[in-house]
């Protein structure tokens, strides 16, 4: 391989940005051992096909956001989990691929939606639901919707990330979405909002200036992290009521995950307690929130999938 060619690779996969693919992942997992907790058939070959879904219509938001963000990153400051992955201001000439990869990857993954739904007999809705998904993404910073810009970022994402992605491994796995798959995603939302919000901090500046109307353009840094002591507050609070308050719905299962609720709500109050920060500052408090949420995640599908595959 030239090394313009392989210059032209090492950029495309910074443009993934696929340390993004964890949190999708994880949340994927836990939407899978959710329904096989409520006693859906443990079928390994159904998860990966479910997976395969997924990951390309997640993957297209790092090429989709990068390219209608690629002015506002100009004035971005890149860290490790915002700021864009500054290519297309590196390497403009990269921006038509990206677009037209993200919309590959789009259709890549509703041909497999297609596939899974005539093989799996899906019900009529997971089509319109991985397309809403993936449309979810697509325009948190396309024009015409451009949630992002209308103040809609943290509700798109929240959505995606609490509801859309564990939803598609309970729905893949189990073949339906119920009430008890949508009451247990309350928590989930709350901790999408926190992760929205942690991303959003180190970008407040450059989103200003770029006209994007997120919760931290409209009340600052301050708002913010009290909002991610509730989100995370509730989040905890939320589990500990589904696991006591609702014996008939065989919520008891979540008692392990109280503990561990404390890791991003831990997080959030020393976010909350901070004064006024440095750049270094807010980047460390950013990966801790960050990190916390992985940690998270992690230990919840383990300690979900112990007594299923015990």
């Amino acid at each position: 391989m030239s090394s313009g060619r392989a210059n032209r690779a090492r950029l495309i996969l910074r443009l993934a940005r696929s340390h993004f693919l964890i949190p999708g992942i994880l949340l994927y997992i836990l939407g899978s051992l959710l329904a096989w907790q409520r006693g859906a058939p443990i079928d390994l070959m159904r998860f990966v096909l479910g997976y395969a879904i997924f990951a390309p219509a997640h993957l297209s938001v790092s090429f989709s956001n990068d390219f209608f963000d690629r002015h506002a990153d100009r004035s971005a400051v890149r860290t490790a989990l915002s700021g864009g992955s500054g290519v297309l201001v590196q390497e403009p000439s990269l921006a038509k691929f990206a677009v037209r990869f993200a919309v590959g990857l789009i259709v890549l993954s509703l041909t497999m939606t297609l596939a899974f739904a005539l093989v799996y007999q899906m019900p009529l809705y997971f089509i319109p639901f991985v397309i809403f998904g993936a449309l979810l993404g697509w325009f948190y910073s396309a024009p015409p919707l451009r949630l992002a810009y209308r103040g809609w970022g943290e509700v798109s994402t929240a959505l995606a990330s609490g509801f859309i992605m564990p939803g598609m491994g309970y729905l893949s796995i189990s073949g339906s979405l119920d009430i008890w798959f949508v009451v247990l995603s309350l928590p989930l939302l709350c901790y999408g909002l926190f992760f929205i919000l942690t991303v959003e901090t180190p970008d407040e500046e450059s989103d200003r200036s770029s006209g994007k109307n997120g919760y931290l353009v409209r009340h600052g840094p301050r708002r913010a992290s009290e909002l991610s002591v509730v989100a995370t507050g509730a989040g905890t609070l939320l589990l500990l009521f589904l696991s006591v308050a609702f014996p008939g719905m065989e919520y008891r299962f979540l008692w392990p995950l109280v503990p561990l609720s404390i890791l991003p709500l831990g997080a959030a109050l020393i976010w909350r307690s901070s004064g006024p920060t440095s750049r270094k500052n807010i980047t460390q408090q950013v990966m801790l929130n960050f990190a916390s949420m992985m940690l998270f995640l992690a230990l919840a599908d383990v300690l979900l999938a112990l007594p299923i595959f015990a």
